[in-house]
């Protein structure tokens, strides 16, 4: 490894090993345990990697599988994460969770059959596939908490700086890997059609995707770090609803609004 490779490896395991420590010291595994599963994941896998490719090397099959497994268990620890980070912002409302957590049902399982669809055929579909898989769940991910914070600010839900944090953090980390993760797999399925032809700009992709990698997780856990720096603010209280007598009187104008909105839905959309 190089000097500046080897600068690399040990920033990422550095912020890695701070976030452990603060998410422990914080108690954060007793609010959010899928989200200290995932911090000690991430710590974990990269530990994992390095010490495989020091006895084995990069171009070995054990160092082939150690990574896919790294990855395979870092992107369904996030995914829980993010479903856990949702559930916590939005289990006061009951009723949206309950959609909410259906949609997201819905959409893991649209992603895995396309990434199914879109790998068959492919040289290697198993590399494909999984590239693939990567890359719909990082935009499944980014659209996901979009949404989250679209809703939160449509119907002003109270978020703490702590979750916040989360949000932003996780959304950053997923849009910068949805772009290195689709410039990374298209360079594989050139690399698998010629073979040796392109095995320099191979290499090359790879090594900016390492560096973009790093860069986008050191500045993702650095934010949560920082807002793990003092004690967790305490739990949004549950929302003021109104008295259930109320809500049959409402109901008449609610549905007169969104017939409202129906007919100008239908305006519009005319031929």
């Amino acid at each position: 490894m190089t000097h500046y490779e080897v600068f690399l490896a040990t920033l990422i395991k550095g912020f890695d090993i701070l976030l452990c420590v603060l998410v422990f010291a914080r108690h954060l595994q007793r609010r959010l345990p899928f989200f200290a599963l995932f911090a000690a994941t991430i710590l974990v896998t990269n530990f994992g990697t390095t010490v495989v490719s020091a006895y084995f090397g990069f171009q070995t099959r054990t160092y082939f599988y150690a990574w896919w497994i790294a990855v395979a268990a870092t992107l369904l620890t996030r995914s829980v994460a993010i479903a856990e980070l949702c559930s916590d912002v939005l289990r006061a409302y009951r009723g949206i969770w309950a959609l909410a957590w259906r949609l997201l049902g819905l959409m893991a399982l649209a992603f895995l059959v396309h990434a199914a669809i879109d790998a068959k055929g492919q040289p290697r579909w198993v590399e494909t596939y999984g590239l693939t898989l990567e890359r719909d769940l990082e935009v499944a991910s980014v659209v996901i908490l979009l949404a989250m914070l679209f809703i939160g600010a449509y119907y002003h839900l109270p978020l703490d700086s702590l979750q916040k944090s989360l949000v932003i953090g996780l959304g950053s980390f997923c849009a910068i890997q949805f772009v290195s993760s689709t410039v990374l797999r298209d360079s594989v399925l050139q690399y698998i059609s010629s073979r040796m032809a392109l095995r320099a700009q191979m290499d090359h992709m790879q090594d900016i995707w390492n560096t973009v990698y790093i860069a986008s997780s050191c500045f993702c856990i650095g934010m949560w770090c920082f807002a793990l720096r003092k004690p967790l603010p305490v739990s949004a209280k549950q929302p003021v609803l109104l008295p259930a007598e109320l809500y049959p009187a409402l109901t008449p104008q609610i549905n007169l609004q969104l017939r409202s909105f129906n007919d100008r839905l239908v305006e519009l959309l005319k031929p």
